[in-house]
């Protein structure tokens, strides 16, 4: 992988790709216009747009799905950010020195940076905000391990769900070293920090809003610092955000507010685009978008690096899966293709055989790729997957039966259907249950009671170790394994490493989690599916399949 200049040129994301988008819409007030050939456009007041569910807390510390997100990307000015083709893009942080033994990272900020009610945001902020997701602790704060376990003396800090003040923090790597200039130092050089500044964990707090050991603050109206701010939050229903006239580009900012409406149910997203009622929908059902806008460009399709797997609980709900044969077994048991084809969503599906999807910068081309090329760490053999469930005691007259978890959408419903044929070949009797989007997410992650369930996750990063350290044992996400003292040295072992002697330790970890242990089960990489009113101008998407809307514009 080539690594990362020592300087990083500013670049605003106004400067990114803007992409054009199209859809059908309704009507609003209208705020400016702009020159065309055909002559001037009028844009509408207000852009509206529809999430797939309720946010949790928008403590940047806290927040942690693509829901939250939707939200937090449109409010915040981040360090850096992800840019469309994957790049590391300048934001509050105009450059970045890295010193020679590749430990110590000097970040420097620009002035024209202001919190929504006119105070300046300063280096001391992005400091509280990062120290502030530490202390909350790994069970409040999931990514706050981009801190805890890379920078200097902070591991001894929020492990295992405890909290920690900022006070008692000591000699924790990450410093202001004046207004403008931050400090950070690691415990041992690593290939991939700079993309972690783009993490929600290192965004801005002000101390006298958001106080330690406390999330519920941002269930209220707060200050923020991005090009928009909140007037109202309603996590059930909707978040309102209007264009805070203290950001420094706030002149080339259009569109007056942002309504961001929560709509759980992909078919109610689907008819309210088709109503007009909103200008995107961000969560419809592909195989019913393509059927009715597949040739239109109301259909956008973004790339971007997700992927969706089966996670098989290995170690808490079921004795049959702490079985590596039966494990094994369900990898090899299920064909991709009729998942694919099933989903009837033309391009966007494709067979994944790897935890990490396609879109990673391996040693000779994409990371994935090249492994498929050398060898598949999973693919379809119903004869060998039978074989390995009779030897671990199972058969036509001694069938198991397992329970697959998963919430509520026809995408989902589809694949459980399939998972649930491909598997009945090898004695395998699945039932399905559907769970209500948090309350999936509390038992399969909080609780750990699923025993299979769906899962997907997309780049938080733009490095192969985003997928692969959430198999780590310190970060235990989604039931992928437990305790593997193996897996957990050979990423460790990674981190000592650089350029392509890293990328092979990575290639051997994921041989060893999928492959040779069999810990979660691989199925399809999908690209991100919108739906946006017609002329729609200035979202710009990135590989962890979302969209920033700071210089969007809806036709009126």
């Amino acid at each position: 992988m080539k690594k990362l200049m020592k300087k990083l040129s500013i670049v605003l994301v106004a400067l990114l790709m803007a992409v054009s988008l199209t859809a059908c819409g309704g009507d609003d007030t209208p705020t400016g216009t702009s020159g065309t050939e055909g002559g001037d456009v009028a844009y509408k007041d207000t852009f509206t747009y529809a999430i797939g569910g309720e946010p949790n807390y928008l403590d940047p510390g806290v927040a942690s799905d693509s829901v939250a997100s939707y939200i937090l990307n449109q409010t915040y000015y981040p360090l850096f950010s992800i840019g469309s083709d994957g790049s590391l893009v300048n934001q509050a942080c105009t450059s970045i020195e890295i010193d020679e033994t590749q430990t110590v990272y000097t970040l420097h900020l620009t002035e024209e940076n202001y919190w929504s009610d006119g105070q300046p945001v300063t280096a001391h902020d992005y400091v509280y905000g990062a120290l502030h997701a530490l202390g909350l602790g790994s069970a409040d704060s999931y990514y706050s391990y981009f801190i805890r376990n890379y920078v200097k003396n902070a591991a001894q800090y929020g492990a295992d769900g405890s909290t920690a003040k900022i006070a008692d923090m000591v000699d924790v790597g990450l410093v202001a070293l004046d207004d403008y200039t931050i400090e950070i130092t690691l415990e041992q050089p690593c290939d991939y920090f700079s993309g972690l500044l783009t993490a929600n964990v290192f965004y801005p707090l002000r101390e006298d809003v958001a106080p330690e050991l406390d999330y519920t603050w941002a269930a209220e109206v707060h200050v923020t610092n991005g090009p928009y701010t909140y007037e109202s939050i309603d996590n059930a229903t909707e978040i309102v955000m209007v264009k805070n006239e203290y950001f420094p580009d706030a002149e080339n900012i259009t569109t007056q507010k942002l309504r961001a409406v929560v709509m759980a149910d992909p078919e109610a997203q689907f008819m309210a685009f088709q109503t007009g009622e909103i200008d995107w929908a961000s969560n419809v059902e592909p195989s019913t978008a393509f059927q009715t806008y597949g040739d239109s460009p109301e259909l956008l399709l973004s790339p971007s690096v997700i992927n969706y797997y089966m996670m098989m609980n290995s170690y808490r709900a079921s004795d049959a899966l702490k079985d590596v044969r039966v494990r094994r077994a369900i990898q090899l048991g299920i064909d991709r293709s009729n998942i694919v084809t099933a989903l009837d969503a033309g391009e966007m599906y494709y067979e994944l055989y790897g935890y990490v999807p396609v879109g990673f910068e391996g040693i000779n081309g994409d990371f994935r790729e090249e492994q498929d090329a050398e060898q598949q760490l999973v693919y379809t053999d119903k004869d060998e997957a039978r074989a390995l469930m009779e030897d671990a005691g199972y058969s036509e007259d001694n069938r198991l039966t397992l329970t697959y978890t998963t919430n509520q959408a026809a995408m989902h419903d589809t694949v459980a259907a399939v998972l649930a044929e491909e598997l009945s070949d090898i004695y395998i009797d699945l039932k399905v249950e559907n769970k209500e989007l948090r309350v999936f997410f509390d038992e399969r992650d909080q609780q750990g009671i699923t025993e299979l369930a769906r899962g997907s996750m997309s780049a938080d990063y733009m490095d192969p170790t985003t997928f692969l350290e959430m198999a780590n044992s310190a970060n235990q996400y989604g039931n992928v394994t437990y305790g593997d003292a193996h897996y957990d040295e050979l990423l460790a072992e990674s981190d000592l490493l650089t350029g392509d002697e890293r990328l092979e330790k990575l290639h051997e970890a994921e041989n060893y989690l999928v492959g040779e242990m069999a810990y979660t089960c691989p199925l399809f990489g999908y690209r991100t599916l919108n739906l946006a009113k017609a002329g729609t101008e200035g979202a710009t998407s990135n590989p962890q399949g979302n969209y920033v809307f700071w210089y969007v514009k809806v036709p009126a």
